[in-house]
């Protein structure tokens, strides 16, 4: 399975992944939150702590919007927590603009309930609140110290849609002082992509060459960060991350390693069938793919490269632009979709830009195109 360096944008249009239908739990599944071994074999909270104790930074991937993810890294803090072993906790989700909110959050004086509206969540980071509420309940009842990792949304999409150059001193300075290209593994696959969707003019290069910086500048502040912090601290440092930054070692381990050469990490990341375990990551954890509602009033489901629409909401933007059931979305604001993290990118850059949301569709195989207007 080709896994490609995402960068999770910052306002969400959607949310889900799951099967091509939605299904219950195949018999021959494990149970939600089970732990394997890189080779596969089913492990114990005993042996994730006999593991994880001599670590200083310990990665977990994520599915934003799956709500077993959450809980299994709610989980892993627990028992980390509740064995005796103090960390930090280092979030992709909260821009470092808003550390004080968390330092606040940190000392008492924030509570949970506060923290949406004092981070501004719903815009800055989209994805419901509620999933992530275990992993701050479990922070707040261990006294957890929670650290901001990521540059401000902003300062990414200058970079992804007019280059470094185009940043002020101000949004500048978030900058990491060497941004650090993605690995030659994951830059052939980006560019295998690229070619691959692309007929390669000169404006679809500089297109890539700004994408490919974004992604360095996203994942080697959150490195840089978590290096910060652990100095700091003298603790592990937890960072939670979507997936495609944590998977096989290619997003913040990659850069962390760079930086710190004697790191000593340890990946945790969520699969949705065993047969997804990769001997690159230390552990992995099961849970199954979720279905999620657009708030275009779309439920659809990812599986196999392609994403599918499997519920129009009665009233919504998406029932009035003609959008049906068993629609297959190939193409989103001029761009393949192949996951539904492509179109929940196309999704935000039309509402940043105020213009159509472009779905090009396969219904009962023929091609077809609908525009959705905010």
């Amino acid at each position: 399975m080709i896994r490609i360096l995402l960068l999770t944008a910052v306002l969400i249009l959607f949310a889900g992944c799951a099967p091509k239908y939605p299904v219950a739990i195949p018999p021959h599944e494990p149970q939600p939150g089970a732990f394997f071994s890189s080779q596969g074999d089913p492990v114990d909270e005993t042996e994730i702590i006999a593991s994880l104790e001599s670590k200083e930074f310990i990665l977990i991937g994520e599915s934003h919007d799956n709500a077993c993810d959450h809980r299994v890294q709610a989980l892993i803090l627990e028992i980390l927590s509740s064995a005796g072993h103090e960390v930090v906790l280092g979030l992709e989700m909260v821009d470092v603009e808003r550390q004080g909110v968390l330092d606040k959050f940190n000392s008492g004086s924030v509570t949970v309930d506060e923290l949406p509206d004092r981070l501004n969540w719903d815009e800055n980071w989209g994805f419901d609140f509620e999933l992530y509420r275990p992993i701050f309940e479990t922070a707040n009842r261990y006294s957890i110290p929670v650290a901001a990792l990521n540059l401000p949304s902003r300062v990414t999409r200058i970079i992804s849609r007019h280059g470094l150059d185009h940043l002020d001193s101000e949004d500048r300075a978030f900058l990491p002082e060497t941004l650090i290209d993605p690995p030659e593994e994951q830059m052939q696959m980006l560019g295998d992509q690229f070619e691959l969707h692309s007929e390669l003019i000169q404006a679809e290069q500089a297109k890539f060459k700004r994408f490919v910086a974004a992604q360095s500048a996203w994942d080697t502040k959150m490195a840089y960060e978590a290096i910060r912090h652990h100095e700091l601290t003298q603790r592990p440092v937890v960072i939670l991350a979507g997936t495609a930054h944590v998977d096989l070692g290619q997003g913040i381990e990659y850069r962390i390693r760079a930086l710190r050469p004697e790191s000593r990490i340890a990946s945790l990341v969520p699969v949705r069938s065993t047969e997804d375990i990769s001997s690159e990551n230390t552990f992995s954890y099961y849970c199954p793919a979720t279905t999620g509602r657009m708030r275009l009033g779309i439920v659809a489901v990812e599986h196999e490269a392609r994403v599918m629409i499997t519920g129009v909401v009665e009233g919504s933007l998406a029932m009035e632009s003609g959008l049906e059931k068993g629609d297959i979305i190939v193409r989103a604001a001029g761009e393949d979709v192949s996951s539904l993290a492509d179109l929940h990118r196309a999704g935000v850059q039309a509402l940043n830009e105020n213009s159509k949301l472009i779905l090009e569709v396969l219904r009962d195989g023929r091609p077809e195109v609908f525009d959705i207007v905010f």
